[in-house]
């Protein structure tokens, strides 16, 4: 099967540089045109599904390519992004202020936070339930970048950790070949593109 793992378009979030986490902000005038254009994308790519997170920067985004599919996003919750608990919805620059310039995100420890094992866990087993739901179709995963990156680390076989080793951007396509017949996960997956733009570029020129 082909698993497609899409960021969702641009958010107000996004545009005040804030740590989203499980925060809920819409989408932005720009992430609208580009959730327009990662629908065109998925169609031309045949894709059969489309998942989603619950919060709305990701559901917004997949209700417009299952409009043009003709379908409704199937919702997960467990695709949500990480919750930085008291944290979240604070400015980097805020966050730079109380944690301090030597302080690198990925030492930072956030009162109230999900954890990185947990996180760990919600995200790929949700994904693998997808993966083992359609075996054959191509089916499109509209997350955030945490989990995203997340996943393609573990196909690739790094341990998770952050800051992000490559970028996830907004309605990226991050796309996953998985083997319908492999006897274990890890033998089954190959990452074959990641941070695919190029259905953009007409957004960014608006």
């Amino acid at each position: 099967m082909r698993l497609i793992l899409v960021r969702h378009g641009e958010s107000v979030g996004n545009s005040e540089n804030r740590l989203q986490g499980q925060e809920d902000y819409d989408l932005t005038e720009l992430g609208r045109r580009q959730a327009d254009l990662t629908a065109e994308r998925l169609a031309a790519e045949e894709t059969a599904h489309v998942y989603s997170s619950n919060l709305l920067r990701a559901l917004a985004t997949a209700e417009v390519a299952a409009a043009r599919l003709g379908k409704a996003p199937v919702v997960l919750p467990d695709l949500s992004e990480y919750h930085f608990g008291e944290m979240a919805g604070e400015t980097y620059a805020d966050l730079r202020q109380r944690f301090g310039t030597g302080v690198s995100a990925g030492e930072r420890v956030y009162p109230g936070e999900e954890g990185r094992d947990v996180f760990y866990r919600r995200v790929t087993t949700a994904i693998w339930r997808i993966v083992d739901a359609h075996p054959g179709e191509s089916v499109a995963v509209v997350s955030h970048g945490g989990p995203i990156a997340l996943f393609c680390q573990s196909v690739l076989g790094l341990p998770y950790r952050r800051p992000m080793p490559f970028s996830i951007d907004n309605c990226s396509l991050n796309v996953v070949e998985v083997a319908d017949t492999a006897a274990d996960r890890a033998s089954r997956a190959v990452l074959v593109s990641i941070n695919d733009v190029c259905h953009l570029s007409v957004a960014s020129e608006g």
